[in-house]
């Protein structure tokens, strides 16, 4: 049985212990040393087979299935698998599957129910367009007519390995599936801190199906996308913690450790005591979404708030605490970098969390 049915068989209709949810993180962490080796992670970003193989093993072990049934598996055991691919700097194709495990679940049309055979199979890799959901001004749009798509969106993550892509969709509210060899789909790179990089993809009157999803869920969807997001980010700023952590006990500067230097160690003190924050925050958010609470999206806005500005401090201070080693790209520092801060600034970052929460105490602006 893989890591995830154990999860749902062992915790029956009580929820998800912190034993079952330490047994996820165990397995998970273990998959990605054995198929996501820390020396070969740059290498195997760019290639497409080593991906491939990655996302079916991931899929043996349930998890390509996360989201699927919310009931037994939640939130807060979802963003605790992206910490792990944060802390590994793998980035799988997780959230597209999640994203669409959530959509199309409850969908009876046989195009949905065969791309969620193929993922949860590990035959199918999805990648997801947030559009008008994104909550960046930047992230495009596209316009249906008929059976076709049409538009640019941007910003999409895994768009060049997926086999499918999910468009959310404002006019009318749906999920638009479209086959990444389709005709009129033109996927462009556009390279930035994230690695691999986020693309735009251009459709030109492209065959889509479309799957009716009421606004709010996929705006409640986008808002857990989010969260995932905060999570992996969590996950880089930790493991490059520990690596500042490890550094500061044998590098030697005036003839001492510099971790005896109160100086690094009140930086170091510090980042522990956010990355605490940040991860109390961000799972006290996902339990929330998972308990029913109806205030959960409040929460979800108060974590990014908080983790957003947290973790990218986390990871300044590491990289200092690191020196120039912090700047070699054969060492794992810059990989989790690039990450918790590509991951932070997305759909809007805490600047979008923040006016969120200003909306709720305040009122939106009139």
């Amino acid at each position: 049985m893989d890591a995830v049915g154990r999860v749902m068989s062992d915790s029956g209709t009580t929820g998800v212990s912190d034993a079952e949810r330490g047994l996820l993180r165990r397995s998970v962490r273990d998959l990605l040393a054995r198929s996501w080796p820390a020396e070969q992670a740059v290498e195997n970003s760019h290639s497409a087979d080593a991906m491939a193989r990655l996302w079916r093993d991931m899929a043996g072990l349930g998890l390509a299935s996360l989201g699927s049934d919310a009931a037994e598996v939640g939130l807060r055991e979802i963003t605790a698998v992206f910490e792990e691919l944060g802390r590994a700097s793998c980035p799988a194709p997780l959230l597209g599957a999640v994203a669409a495990n959530f959509a199309l679940a409850g969908q009876s049309s046989n195009t949905a129910r065969a791309l969620l055979a193929d993922l949860h199979e590990g035959r199918a890799q999805v990648a997801v367009a947030f559009g008008a959901f994104d909550g960046d001004a930047g992230a495009g749009d596209a316009a249906v007519r008929g059976d076709t798509l049409s538009g640019t969106l941007s910003f999409v993550e895994g768009a060049q390995t997926a086999t499918h892509v999910l468009i959310w969709m404002a006019q009318p509210a749906a999920v638009a599936v479209v086959a990444s060899g389709a005709a009129g789909v033109r996927v462009r790179a556009t390279p930035g801190l994230a690695v691999p990089p986020l693309s735009e993809i251009t459709f030109d009157h492209t065959p889509a199906s479309l799957a009716n999803v009421s606004p709010q869920s996929l705006a409640d969807i986008a808002a857990m996308a989010r969260l995932c997001c905060a999570a992996r980010g969590l996950g880089a700023a930790q493991r490059a913690f520990d690596l500042a952590v490890e550094h500061a006990k044998v590098r030697k500067q005036f003839g001492q450790l510099i971790g005896q230097f109160q100086a690094v160690q009140h930086k170091l003190a510090n980042c522990l005591t956010s990355l605490d924050g940040a991860r109390l925050v961000i799972e006290s958010a996902a339990q929330a979404r998972d308990a029913g609470n109806p205030d959960w999206r409040v929460f979800a806005a108060s974590a990014l708030a908080f983790a957003g500005p947290a973790l990218r401090e986390v990871s300044i201070q590491t990289h200092r605490a690191l020196g120039a080693i912090g700047y070699a790209e054969e060492h794992e520092a810059p990989r989790h970098f690039r990450r918790v801060h590509a991951d932070l600034a997305r759909f809007g970052g805490a600047p979008r969390a923040r006016a969120e929460l200003a909306d709720c105490l305040l009122g939106p602006v009139q």
